[in-house]
């Protein structure tokens, strides 16, 4: 396929390094599949502290980038959304780091209603934060992920919810452990929230690339076996199928994708 302009800026902020390294190397997928092997993706991972500075990231340089599907900081933007979700629905399935000294406590939850009477710490600007709000959820939206765990030895909050594709990194290279939190082995709290690719919307031809390569890459294993060498042996090492599932709603979703589920 033939692209009309070789470089392609990737914005890649604003997220975990798990994601950043997953995703900029599924972008490189996708346009080798379809057939582009000289584009220059030019990677752009600055943080954007503001929800309307990232809402406005096209006007910015931006080509493509990959975020929530009904993200609301780009409602009314002119975009284009390639509805195919891209990371088989492990973000929205959500571990909690607690601080270790409350690890009974939270053993025993056995309800949603439990979970909504603390307060969640959520990094600014995460689409998160609107999706617990909607559920009932107490929210103190702040700060960044940098400093998320060190809020939560502050005891702003009670706890984070983190998605599994990227909890146990951020832990460690946070040395969570260190400074007395634990990553809670007992609840998970579950969404559908696809992570899916906006693209700038005078780039007709990315669209038309990044869905052919994606595609072909979901069709011919490939896009599996990027995913799993980015998260080996998920679902036993976090013990996912076993965990108390507490389900909230997002109403945000595409209409395409209302029927969304994880494929993992």
């Amino acid at each position: 396929m033939l692209i009309k302009e070789k470089k392609v800026r990737f914005w890649n902020g604003n997220k975990s390094p798990t994601r950043r390294h997953y995703e900029a190397q599924l972008l490189s997928l996708c346009l080798q599949e379809a057939g582009v092997m000289d584009a220059d993706i030019i990677v752009d991972e600055s943080d954007y502290p503001s929800a309307a500075d990232e809402g406005n990231i096209f006007s910015n340089g931006c080509d493509v980038l990959v975020s929530v599907a009904g993200n609301q900081k780009f409602v009314d933007k002119p975009t284009t959304i390639i509805e195919i979700p891209v990371c088989r629905g492990i973000l929205g399935q959500r571990l909690l780091v607690i601080p270790q000294k409350h690890a009974e406590h939270f053993a025993n939850i056995d309800s949603i209603q439990q979970l909504q009477q603390m307060t969640i710490g959520i990094p600014n600007t995460w689409a998160d934060a609107d999706l617990f709000r909607y559920n009932g959820f107490n929210v103190t939206e702040k700060g960044s992920l940098n400093d998320i765990f060190i809020r939560l030895v502050d005891q702003e909050f009670d706890y984070v919810a983190l998605g599994a594709n990227e909890i146990e990194s951020i832990f460690e290279e946070s040395r969570g452990s260190q400074a007395g939190l634990l990553l809670e082995p007992n609840c998970l709290i579950y969404y559908p929230l696809p992570l899916v690719f906006y693209v700038h919307p005078n780039r007709d031809d990315l669209v038309r690339i990044i869905e052919s390569g994606l595609t072909t890459a979901i069709d011919n294993g490939k896009h599996k076996l990027l995913f799993e060498m980015h998260h080996p042996n998920l679902i036993n090492r976090l013990s996912l199928r076993t965990r108390r599932i507490f389900r909230l709603t997002n109403p945000y979703l595409p209409e395409s994708l209302k029927d969304f589920c994880p494929t993992l």
